[in-house]
């Protein structure tokens, strides 16, 4: 079937306990959003990287911080 036995199993198992929603993926972690920027930010810095794509991310944020937009390069 192009997975592990053990997977199978596993599957299985969550399938017959829990139904369809227990063969989601519960172990991933969920989003950190304290680490988003804020929209306006997003926005420009997505903007600009379509106007210009060949720029760096260093070079990006250097740009819009002339223009008053703070974001540090990831």
């Amino acid at each position: 079937m192009g997975f592990s036995r053990d997977t199978f199993y596993r599957y299985q198992s969550a399938l017959e306990s829990g139904g369809v929603d227990a063969l989601l993926d519960a172990n991933r972690k969920k989003p950190n959003l304290r680490n988003r920027v804020e929209e306006a930010t997003e926005t420009a810095i997505a903007a600009f990287a379509i106007e210009q794509p060949a720029f760096g991310q260093v070079r990006v944020s250097n740009e819009l911080r002339k223009r008053g937009i703070r974001g540090g390069p990831v």
